[in-house]
């Protein structure tokens, strides 16, 4: 939590307007592996408490904050798309993915 506040105190010094991130509460809890220990590991990350204290963060500093639906950001052939494209890892693909989405989601909205 520590580096997030860190992050968006970053962003707000550089003049940063809208803060994405994705919507922790739609991810299912034990879908992601088969294993006993993935399993607990997953399900003891404090998923509600870190995005809980971003937004609440993001707000305070004065960001417009946007809650994205992560899905198909990670198994999609635009998800491949953009690794192969842009140089990107598979994680920097999907953060780039689901801020594509959040700037879409604004547009929408105007």
């Amino acid at each position: 939590m520590n580096a997030l506040s860190e992050v968006l105190n970053f962003l707000s010094r550089i003049g940063v307007d809208y803060v994405v991130f994705e919507d922790l509460f739609l991810v299912k809890k034990r879908r992601f592996t088969r294993s006993k220990s993935g399993n607990r590991k997953v399900s003891r990350f404090a998923e509600k408490q870190l995005l809980v204290h971003g937004v609440i963060k993001a707000l305070r500093l004065g960001f417009n904050v946007v809650l994205v639906n992560p899905k198909g950001t990670t198994n999609s052939e635009e998800h491949e798309k953009v690794m192969r494209e842009k140089g990107f890892d598979r994680h920097t693909a999907s953060a780039y993915l689901i801020a594509l989405k959040g700037l879409g989601m604004l547009n929408d909205n105007k």
